[in-house]
């Protein structure tokens, strides 16, 4: 026994196949019968339908349409309209268009839908379900076979886009940005491009071909000096036209180094500092060469995960050691590397807790006993120490924009590169600014979208 009071609507098999196929124009009606054919090993399926109404006005010279002035005059020849796939089939739609004669000017015009633009062979619908493809990682080609159309319909559409996701307004910028740089395409300038996003948001704003100081002064140059002594602080990684760019195009803003970047800059000079003492044993017999080659992720995991918990068999020491014990051996071998592990960990520990006073005693403190690289890293850090400082009192990053550049690296590399750098920055903007998570969004933004996506459809 049913126990769902259900409704039940008849619906005409000609109604069904309309909302099967998602046409929402009345002015359709769409035969009740399909055939499905079969071209290159290919199925088809193919449905008819006719576009007939009573036009308001004529489209030529926008007489009023009383006392019959506009006529019906016959049918245009059949136009084949591209649809969505129906389980996995490609579908078409033989639409006959009617045709309509004003008296008053004695010129012919043919109906017009909302399903299709005008002189054009392909859905809205298709259109759209291109955008939405194009937010993922998938290549054009991909892209185009999904939705049964050519490559060039798809970077057609991608275009489409392009008024709706590229700066507009530049009076504004937010408080915060973040700065950084990536291998885009063969024919960017100077072989990178530059990137740069709202660090609260993690919106793209834009990406600039070439890095360099000169091509960066000239881009800012485009936005407003009250846009840009609006910024209040900008995270870039240790690299100096980024700093002298800052210095002189955002009067307001504090340099802050990114902290991982830190982090990776000490961590690579005490690892160079492991392969020297390394290399030192190669030649000589036992097992300290054998120890720092195997334990190198020992050296650069944090010392606080590194305990006497668990006991195992070490084949070199051949007996039960603890990863605190092998770490205590390795730092024995010599004064320098053990200073130089410390002092990295102090930094690491400094940074991790924000410890401002803590991380400016270990920048200052003397190098003597340290070795080269590390000396070398730290003597950079005091170069540029307030920069470094910010690191701990701002809580922004360039997490957020590495792993950007991380899914851009996984699209450039499905889509077996980009010639263009047009095209590739055109797709990453899309991707960011017409799809994007919802907690991104503002209600602003959230209008904007909406207009930009009914515009790009059209």
């Amino acid at each position: 026994m049913n126990n769902f009071n259900t409704k039940t609507k008849e619906i005409k098999e000609g109604e069904f196949i309309k909302n099967l196929l998602q046409i929402k124009d009345k002015n359709i009606t769409i035969e009740e019968t399909h055939r499905e054919i079969i071209k290159n090993n290919q199925k088809y399926f193919v449905f008819k339908g006719t576009l007939t109404y009573k036009p308001k006005k004529c489209e030529c010279c926008g007489c009023l349409n009383k006392g019959y002035t506009v006529v019906k005059n016959g049918f245009n020849e059949l136009t084949r309209i591209n649809l969505l796939k129906i389980s996995g089939i490609p579908a078409y739609l033989e639409l006959r268009k009617q045709r309509f004669k004003c008296k008053t000017c004695n010129k012919k015009f043919v109906a017009t839908t909302s399903f299709v633009d005008k002189y054009c062979s392909i859905s809205k619908n298709v259109k759209f379900s291109i955008m939405s493809d194009l937010a993922d990682t998938l290549s054009f080609k991909q892209i185009a076979k999904m939705n049964n159309v050519s490559v060039n319909t798809v970077i057609r559409t991608l275009y489409k886009c392009k008024s709706h996701v590229d700066i507009l307004n530049y009076n504004t910028l937010p408080e915060y940005l973040c700065f950084d740089e990536l291998k885009f395409t063969k024919d960017s300038k100077n072989g990178m491009s530059f990137i740069f996003l709202d660090a609260l948001t993690h919106e793209i704003i834009d990406i600039v071909d070439g890095r360099t100081e000169y091509i960066l002064n000239n881009y800012f140059s485009r936005f407003s000096k009250e846009a840009r002594s609006n910024v209040k602080a900008i995270c870039i990684d240790i690299y100096t036209p980024y700093m002298k760019l800052i210095r002189n195009k955002f009067p307001n803003a504090e340099i802050v180094i990114d902290r991982f970047h830190i982090i990776q800059n000490v961590n690579r000079e005490l690892n160079r500092t492991r392969v020297k003492l390394m290399n030192i044993y190669k030649k000589q017999k036992g097992i300290n060469y054998t120890l720092l080659k195997n334990n190198w992720k020992l050296i650069l995991e944090d010392e606080s995960n590194v305990t006497h918990g668990r006991f195992f068999f070490n084949r070199s020491f051949r007996s039960l050691v603890t990863r605190r014990d092998i770490l205590d051996y390795l730092l024995g071998l010599d004064c320098i590397f053990k200073a130089s592990y410390e002092r990295v960990q102090d930094i690491r520990y400094a940074i991790r807790y924000r410890n401002e006073l803590e991380f400016k005693e270990l920048i200052e403190k003397s190098t003597i006993d340290l070795s080269d690289g590390v000396s070398k890293a730290i003597n950079t850090m005091r170069k540029d120490k307030e920069y470094m400082l910010n690191s701990v009192r701002y809580s922004i990053s360039n997490g957020s924009l590495e792993g950007i550049n991380n899914k851009i690296k996984v699209l450039k590399r499905v889509s077996y590169g980009y010639n263009s750098f047009y095209n590739f920055r055109l797709r990453i903007l899309v991707v960011s600014r017409l799809f994007v998570s919802e907690y991104k969004n503002n209600i602003s933004f959230k209008g904007v979208l909406k207009n930009a996506k009914q515009h790009c459809i059209a």
